[in-house]
């Protein structure tokens, strides 16, 4: 398989990423490697795209998102009921937001979304985490309407996943969009 320039910063990136969040912090690890969000009673997240690439590009792709999203999370949302299913979701916070974007045939879309941020391990500053998004997307119209499933009256339901990583106030994330490719943000949380 052929990959690209761009795919091949890609590839590398999310190496980096997933070696860095190899081993998940648990309950009983050394308390100061893992994450917590105690003492925030709510955060928020302010993020856009500044790289986007498709895995099989086709000449009518647009790889220029212009993404602008806001997200919320935190205490608050405290979330009693993931201590049940397992150990390693001691961390996991819920999240509520919303993407505006161009999407991959450069119309005006829309992501309304619910999910859950999982904190894995603290590098010092360095914080790494994953997150499981869930909502609806509105924007892909006319001959793209069936370009994603389910679309039929024009709102079409996604999951979308992300792994990221934080330092301060600055986050990264990569964002996985289907099968069809990956996007890069950058932001800030306040």
């Amino acid at each position: 398989m052929y990959l690209t320039k761009n795919q091949h910063v890609v590839v590398i990136v999310l190496f980096i990423l997933s070696f860095s969040m190899a081993g998940t912090a648990r309950a009983d690890d050394d308390p100061s490697t893992i994450a917590s969000t105690n003492g925030e009673e709510f955060r928020f997240q302010l993020h856009t795209s500044v790289f986007t690439t498709h895995f099989n590009p086709k000449p009518e792709h647009n790889n220029t998102q212009n993404l602008i999203g806001l997200e919320w999370y935190g205490d608050g949302f405290e979330p009693n009921y993931f201590h049940a299913f397992h150990d390693h979701m001691g961390n996991a916070r819920p999240l509520a937001g919303a993407a505006w974007f161009r999407n991959s045939f450069d119309q005006k879309s829309i992501y309304l979304y619910g999910g859950v941020r999982q904190d894995f391990i603290r590098y010092n500053e360095i914080q790494t985490y994953a997150k499981i998004t869930a909502g609806l997307i509105h924007g892909y119209r006319g001959e793209y309407r069936d370009k994603i499933p389910f679309n039929q009256f024009g709102i079409a339901p996604a999951i979308i996943p992300m792994v990221g990583a934080s330092y301060g106030w600055g986050v990264a994330e990569i964002t996985f969009f289907g099968f069809s490719g990956v996007m890069l943000t950058l932001g800030a949380t306040f």
